[in-house]
């Protein structure tokens, strides 16, 4: 079993004693894409990332120094709102083993993260159009093969993914009489959900629907082998 979750853009790098220290996987296809951000100006990347200032200094200066700059952890460098849900001051050794055996992150510059992947600052999405169709560069459907996958990243990243052993975790909530996604809450509960995962080391379906938690509950009727569906109702 492998669990897929998505990037954020926003970043806190930093390592883990606890993490083993790994190489890039791709490392073609990531060269590839690291060619091509160099061949972009200033005001292509703020046209294209939609930056300014600061953050575009920085973000340009990234990728001209970017053979320089320190690595880092992956899963310890991300901050956005799934990375918030995590109990990280809890975890020890127990926790960044199930971490290690199970966690993937899919990446638009990387293709896969694992855990201890040694990355560098970076600023990419699947939907910036830097020249080339990252959607066709990245084949990585042979790294899951044989595991079930539970789907946990966004459909921007996990459309990445082909296999019929996807399982779709989704977080509902009521509104005008029917239940919808809605993105804030959905990233924030799935955040809450991968640290009961960790905490609770999860290795199955079934462990997964027993999971209660900020009003959501399992649906039963909305949820099939593929798709395990959450709602709340307040």
């Amino acid at each position: 079993m492998k669990i897929i979750i998505s990037p954020s853009k926003t970043q806190d790098l930093s390592k883990s004693d606890y993490l083993l220290d790994k190489e890039i996987l791709y490392i073609k296809e990531h060269k590839k894409i690291l060619a091509q951000l160099r061949k972009l100006s200033k005001t292509d990347i703020k046209r294209i990332m939609k930056i300014d200032n600061n953050l575009l200094n920085l973000t340009y200066n990234n990728i001209k120094n970017y053979n320089k700059l320190p690595t880092y952890n992956a899963f310890e460098s991300f901050n956005g709102l799934v990375f918030k849900g995590l109990q990280k001051e809890l975890y020890h050794e127990n926790e960044y083993d199930y971490i290690q055996q199970k966690l993937i992150i899919i990446d638009a510059f990387y293709g896969i993260l694992e855990p201890g992947t040694l990355i560098k600052p970076y600023r990419l999405d699947m939907k910036m159009n830097i020249g080339l169709n990252l959607y066709s560069l990245w084949k990585i459907d042979n790294y899951f093969k044989n595991e079930m996958v539970i789907n946990l990243a966004s459909n921007e990243f996990s459309k990445l993914i082909n296999t019929s052993n996807l399982v779709n975790i989704s977080f509902l909530q009521a509104k005008n009489g029917k239940f919808v996604n809605q993105a804030t809450y959905s990233k924030q509960e799935r955040g809450r959900f991968l640290n009961y995962l960790i905490i609770n080391s999860i290795d199955s379906v079934s462990q997964m629907k027993e999971y209660k938690d900020n009003n959501y509950g399992y649906n039963k009727e909305l949820s099939n082998i593929n798709n395990i569906v959450f709602t709340r109702t307040n």
